[in-house]
């Protein structure tokens, strides 16, 4: 009868384990929330967004070793792993690629860096030959620099007919959409005296009018922060500095991306929207100004996508959604050159 009531030992480290593995699979699995949270009221889950490929990567890790010692504690990271099946979707894809011959709107969407490559030589002339060499009709170029004149532009992009801007009076980077079709009614929209900001116009093809919204939204200030983290001396405080000014800046995407559907809303034709949005595609901007809009990746692209050259590319950070009732992406694809931090999104499109 004693040995009935015998307790066994508790390995410590084994429960630990257990804790930190049960832990991980809730947290990648509550990543949904990120899309409907606003990062104004918690940026929690907006960092659990950035942080997912890590995650996933670490559930899956837990997963094998969990197959390999038959635990039942594998179903945990397996329903991790299943419950963002959404997330696959938005960044792995498999389309057939339909006739781009008969596309009517061959669009471009560039985040240019200042036209600045390596070492800082300029790009813009490299930049403009290669969007002529894909036979792009319409493209939105973000981070133009401020110094950079119309006239400049026309010079190099002089395949375009039709160049409307933000302008560059405040001295900040710059948006800009060109086009071989007509332009009218242009809207800069700028956000609570910002740098960043959004440009709207109205194409006209075939008698018709489309709505292309052109955005680049608050920066991460990653690449500003980085390199503040390297030094020893008072690492505890850079690093909270950091994430304080990253999370700060969540809540700024927030914002903007709110207004921005706001003014979405209320258009009156079919909308073609592109940009950089600074956030991955399991972010709250992404969700709010997507919308009932379609991802040209998702329903054109290939393979893995991303669009960012840096953090292992790893990110899609650059987006281009459409009205799915008007238009039907036929081809989507990434331009393989190396003139900015950012990759060309290049998107054929048919007009129903």
């Amino acid at each position: 009868m004693i040995k009935d009531f015998e307790f066994r030992p508790v390995s410590i480290s084994r429960l630990l384990i257990r804790i930190v593995l049960l832990m991980v699979a809730i947290l990648t699995s509550l990543s949904f929330l990120s899309l409907f949270i606003s990062p104004q009221t918690t940026v929690i889950f907006q960092w659990v967004g950035v942080l997912l490929p890590a995650l996933l990567g670490v559930n899956f890790l837990f997963f094998i070793i969990g197959l390999y010692k038959r635990s039942w504690y594998s179903i945990c990271p397996l329903v991790a792993l299943l419950a963002n099946f959404h997330y696959f979707t938005k960044v792995i894809q498999v389309n057939s690629v339909g006739q781009v011959e008969t596309a009517e709107i061959r669009f471009g969407s560039y985040n240019v860096r200042e036209f600045k490559m390596i070492y800082n030589l300029s790009s813009m002339q490299q930049i403009a030959s290669y969007i002529e060499s894909q036979k792009v009709n319409t493209l939105c170029l973000q981070e133009v620099p401020a110094d950079c004149s119309a006239l400049e532009l026309k010079r190099a992009f002089g395949q375009f007919h039709y160049l409307v801007r933000t302008g560059s009076k405040s001295g900040n980077n710059q948006l800009a959409i060109l086009s071989k079709y007509p332009l009218d009614s242009v809207h800069t929209v700028s956000f609570g005296e910002r740098p960043n900001c959004a440009l709207f116009a109205d194409l006209s093809l075939k008698g018709e009018k489309i709505r292309i919204g052109n955005c680049h939204l608050q920066t991460t200030n990653w690449n500003q922060v980085k390199g503040d983290l390297l030094p020893a001396d008072n690492a505890m405080f850079k690093w909270w500095n950091a994430i304080k000014t990253m999370s700060e800046n969540f809540r700024l995407r927030g914002g903007q991306a709110d207004y921005l559907k706001s003014l979405m809303d209320k258009s009156p034709f079919p909308t073609l929207m592109c940009g950089d949005f600074n956030n991955s595609p399991n972010s709250y901007s992404y969700h709010k100004i997507k919308g009932n809009l379609k991802d040209a990746f998702c329903e054109a692209g290939n393979g893995y996508g991303y669009t960012y050259n840096n953090l292992m590319k790893l990110f899609r950070i650059d987006f281009v959604f459409f009205s799915g009732a008007k238009f039907q992406a036929v081809n989507y694809r990434t331009g393989s050159v190396d003139f900015s931090d950012h990759l060309p999104v290049l998107v054929d499109f048919k007009i129903n």
